[in-house]
């Protein structure tokens, strides 16, 4: 499924799936249940998805969460989520992108994917709440940060990081992109393999088993690339990439990167020449607007537009 200059396919072997086959009967069940658990204060929640004093059911959220969006849309005075994404968030990355390429002499892109199991031990669907309570909670992004910053110290680099739902059931995982200066292509997946420990440790339900990797960093949870593949076409200037008077062609994990981002699916939907995009991306997209948790994170040195 296409979405603004970019696609969801996977990169690098980056597979979108989770326990269980999403024709399974049990996917109805899970669409019935409420967005967040009964410990949940519904007062955290946006108005359009609680009613009476109660979390919308994830189906329910979905189309609260379209229409709300699309009153946005087309309002002078409010700006959607969609176009949020679209218009700024989606060209920083790019941007950052090309920053970075012209920045480090030897440019060594990573990405780090981390993600959880969407059913307890018992078999049960979980909240969507509960699971994007487990990928960011407590301490969990202090503790990977900073084993990575240990085994990357003495590397000038930078980072963005992107939660976006699964297409088979809207389970949040998250994808972190590094940018390293590493003219002597000596960072490997080791520098990465510590942090993925950490998440696996203090991420409950996150299991090694949905975390494979390629030991030559081709491939799975840990990908690096020395020499980053680049995509063929320059982005269109329509969505305010920066443009440069010999535009740098993007990097293929920086254009996925970007093509992550929960509310970019919306697009899809109002427009009259693509299909329509999986239920399950615009459940995540209703989760990503009730969220306390911030699904798009960056280093410092990432440059704003």
């Amino acid at each position: 499924m296409s979405t603004v200059d970019g696609s969801r396919d996977d990169y690098a072997g980056h597979h979108e799936t989770e326990p269980g086959d999403p024709s399974n009967p049990n996917h109805a069940a899970r669409r019935e249940l409420p967005l967040a658990p009964p410990s949940v204060k519904v007062e955290r929640l946006p108005d359009p998805l609680k009613e009476l004093g109660e979390p919308l059911s994830i189906e329910e959220a979905r189309k609260a969460y379209l229409r709300t969006q699309r009153a946005s849309w087309t309002s002078d005075s409010r700006t959607s989520k969609y176009e949020r994404h679209r218009d700024h968030l989606y060209p920083r990355i790019l941007a950052a992108d090309r920053h970075f390429q012209s920045e480090y002499e030897g440019l060594t892109t990573a990405m780090f994917s981390r993600r959880l199991s969407p059913l307890d031990k018992s078999g049960n669907w979980l909240t969507p709440w509960e699971c994007n309570e487990m990928l960011h909670g407590g301490s969990i992004h202090r503790s990977i940060r900073e084993a990575i910053d240990y085994q990357l110290d003495g590397f000038s680099y930078e980072w963005v990081a992107v939660t976006a739902p699964t297409q088979s059931a809207g389970t949040p995982h998250e994808h972190v992109y590094f940018w390293i200066d590493d003219p002597d292509d000596e960072v490997t997946i080791g520098y990465f393999e510590t942090g993925l420990e950490r998440h696996l440790a203090h991420c409950v339900n996150a299991y090694q088993k949905h975390h494979q990797y390629r030991t030559d960093g081709s491939g799975g949870a840990i990908t690096v690339q020395h020499s980053p593949e680049v995509v063929k076409e320059a982005p269109d200037k329509v969505h305010n990439i920066l443009e440069e008077s010999s535009p740098r062609p993007n990097t293929l994990g920086a254009q996925y990167l970007a093509s992550q981002l929960a509310h970019l699916p919306v697009g899809d939907v109002y427009d009259g020449s693509k299909e329509n995009p999986p239920e399950a991306l615009l459940e995540g997209a209703a989760l990503s607007w009730a969220s306390p948790r911030n699904w798009f994170r960056a280093s410092r040195g990432v440059p704003s537009l």
